[in-house]
């Protein structure tokens, strides 16, 4: 028999990609949003030794960009080069990267702006007698040269950024606020590390006047800085750092040898621990190596652990620029050079760390760590979970899963603690583990073991898939068990599932075709009624005698005036003045009240962060809340819902169950806890 012929599969041919794809690719990996076109432009400037920088935005950066500076100007020879890619002055070869002591280096920005918009550029070298207007092609390559009048230094247009990105830039314009308040806080970090340097930003809408959103002042230290740029009131409580060598404690605990060196130095600035000198967000922390602004995680994480043992309200404002030695940074990681990679880390954390602990335990006095646990040890009370009527009012802290925020709850009812805090809930659930679900759970095994001894042979080697799997509850696999459940799981679910009964006056075990699961009847129903409460609750407010200017920053004030609903959503209400200048236009004239809770200028500010960080636009802008408000909203809805210790008939039983199915998120409650688990599948 004679067997098929193969088909050969035809070969693609493999073709060089032209020069001018290969640019235009290159450029959307540069040139990524709003802020790093500023970023870039602002560094070239800082790189010219320019003492002025102008930034002037129209339509917040969606019609132009503007940089106007006061530096060297460019000569006149190196016009050609000055949007070509990978042209620089700054490197020769590979190995000039370690000595390269300015911000830009690689020949891309300008090259990638040219590719990504309409470029332009006025410039006067010092030694020219006059300027010139350069124009350039979406290749870099120059087009037009006119003299012009200038003075020494450069301006750059660039008009209509990502316009030959189409999808670049649908998703630019639809999250412009957003971009816009990024980009803003960008600029910050190079406002306040550029000393004896003049930076200006305005921003121009339509055809009003332009809003001046950042105005420092050439002034001669950091702290000069930081009072331009958010005001007077934002040094109270800054201390400065003093670089202390690591004990013998910390240095083993980063695996660090006894003898080692501290070869390096810092500019580091960070609040006070005393209450109400941080802030409630960490919106001001701004960290830099050699002067260059980058993000410093490990860092960042360190500093806001150690500050909420002191201050565990709030979040310090942080100004850290290390001084290493360039041997040993690595800077050219990712094209907007923000992640740097540091041969000293660990020298670093553990420097910090016993810089600040050192620093914070000072200011506490006598009072020192030590002696909170003692105090915490002999405070302790060990909750029964079956005795919930006459305990004495218990205040306890933990996190808010919904905002990240850490925060103090406290239950009470007629002026007692009611059922329900993370020692009762812990030992209910132990108690839970230990009596391994004696209620039905053996009666259940032998029933299937009678079935499995008269299933037909046909069908006694069928194994059934199992959907979901129980896992012990801990911080790790509670949130793998979470994501399973939101996977396997829909709100119909919750309409579909059979009451089994009530276990231990707490929980709930309800069935869904082979599975069992169990369902805390506390946080269910307490998250039911969160829910209702936090879209029908419009605080009540009380109007100030006299209204109150607001002390925030300029793109803080226009983050507020955008979205001024959704602060009087919240009780806030504001007077905008739009001839005074920017910085100055609110005033804060009502505010929210509701019994002993005091709401101000924190619940602004922290309010104004949420907005900037979830987005303009999004579809639970009405929603945003801050976190003492959610707080409240919480505490009430935990007074009212059902408590641990209530005995549920099964009407009681199969209403809390069905009322999951309404819940935007129903797998935790306010304060963080499960609300459903996987007990076990019946197969």
């Amino acid at each position: 028999m004679t067997e098929p012929t193969p088909t050969l599969e035809k070969s693609k041919k493999i073709n060089v990609i032209n020069k001018q794809t290969v640019h235009q690719i290159c450029s959307g990996q540069v040139i990524l949003d709003l802020a790093t076109a500023i970023k870039e432009l602002v560094e070239n400037s800082l790189d010219s030794g320019a003492t002025f920088i102008d930034i002037k935005l129209k339509d917040h950066g969606k019609s132009c960009i503007t940089v106007t500076d006061n530096g060297s100007g460019v000569l006149e020879e190196d016009f050609q080069g000055l949007g070509l890619k990978h042209h620089t002055s700054k490197l020769r070869e590979f190995s000039d990267l370690t000595e390269v002591n300015t911000f830009g280096f690689r020949g891309e920005a300008l090259s990638s702006l040219c590719s990504l918009s309409e470029l332009s550029i006025i410039t006067r070298h010092r030694s020219s007698e006059h300027g010139f207007r350069l124009e350039f092609d979406q290749n870099g390559i120059l087009r037009e040269k006119v003299p012009c009048a200038r003075e020494v230094g450069t301006t750059v247009h660039v008009r209509d950024i990502f316009k030959c990105l189409p999808v670049r830039a649908k998703e630019f314009y639809r999250n412009l606020k957003k971009e816009y308040a990024k980009a803003i806080q960008i600029l910050y970090s190079y406002c306040l590390v550029a000393v004896d340097a003049k930076i200006t930003c305005s921003n121009t809408v339509s055809n009003k006047l332009p809003s001046v959103v950042v105005n420092t002042a050439s002034s001669k230290d950091v702290m000069g800085n930081i009072s331009a740029v958010f005001g007077n009131k934002s040094t109270n409580g800054l201390m400065r750092i003093k670089l202390l060598t690591p004990d013998e404690a910390t240095l083993r605990e980063y695996n660090l040898p006894d003898n080692v060196d501290v070869d390096f130095e810092w500019d580091c600035y960070v609040s006070s621990c005393d209450h109400d000198l941080g802030r409630s967000s960490p919106d001001r922390q701004f960290f830099y190596v050699n002067d260059r602004p980058c993000d410093l995680t490990k860092v960042a994480k360190l500093i806001n652990h150690i500050y909420q043992r002191y201050n565990n309200k709030q979040y310090p404002f942080v100004f850290l620029n290390l001084k290493l030695d360039k041997g040993s940074t690595d800077i050219n990681v990712t094209p907007n050079k923000r992640t740097i990679f540091c041969a000293q880390e660990r020298l670093i954390l553990a420097t910090l760390k016993q810089s600040l602990i050192t620093e914070w335990d000072s200011q506490q006095g006598s009072l020192t760590t030590k002696s909170l646990q003692e105090l915490n040890l002999l405070t302790k009370r060990q909750i029964s979970p079956t005795n919930t009527t006459d305990r004495p009012a218990k205040k306890f802290r933990n996190l808010d899963s919904s905002n990240s925020l850490r925060n103090d709850r406290e239950t009470v009812q007629n002026d007692k603690v009611v059922p329900y805090d993370d020692e009762n809930v812990a030992t209910c659930w132990e108690k839970l583990d230990d009596a391994e679900m004696k209620i039905n759970i053996k009666s259940v095994a032998e029933r299937l073991k009678e079935k499995r001894q008269n299933v037909s042979p046909k069908f006694a080697t069928r194994i059934p898939e199992i959907k979901f799997k129980a896992q012990n509850e801990s911080s790790e696999n509670g949130g793998k068990e979470e994501r399973n459940l939101k996977k396997r799981l829909t709100k119909d679910s919750f309409l579909k599932m059979e009451i089994v009964g009530q276990f231990n006056l707490g929980f709930i075990i309800a069935r869904l075709n082979n599975d069992l699961f169990i369902i805390d009847q506390h946080a269910s129903d307490e998250k039911f009624r969160f829910e209702k409460l936090n879209n029908e609750t419009r605080l009540k407010t009380q109007k100030l005698i006299v209204p109150k200017p607001m002390d925030i920053s300029t793109v803080n004030e226009t983050i507020l005036i955008e979205h001024k609903k959704i602060f009087e959503d919240n009780g806030f209400f504001f007077n905008i003045d739009s001839e005074a200048g920017s910085g100055h236009r609110v005033h804060l004239t009502a505010m929210p009240v509701s019994g002993n809770w005091q709401f101000g200028q924190e619940d602004i500010e922290e309010l104004i962060f949420f907005i900037r960080e979830g987005g303009v636009g999004n579809e639970r802008e009405d929603k945003f809340r801050p976190t003492r408000v959610r707080q409240m909203l919480a505490s009430r809805a935990c007074r009212s819902a059902v408590m641990i210790g209530t005995a549920l008939n099964l009407n009681d039983m199969q209403r809390l169950v069905r009322q999951m199915a309404r819940l935007e998120n129903p797998w935790c409650c306010p304060h963080g806890r499960p609300t459903i688990r996987h007990l076990l599948s019946l197969t």
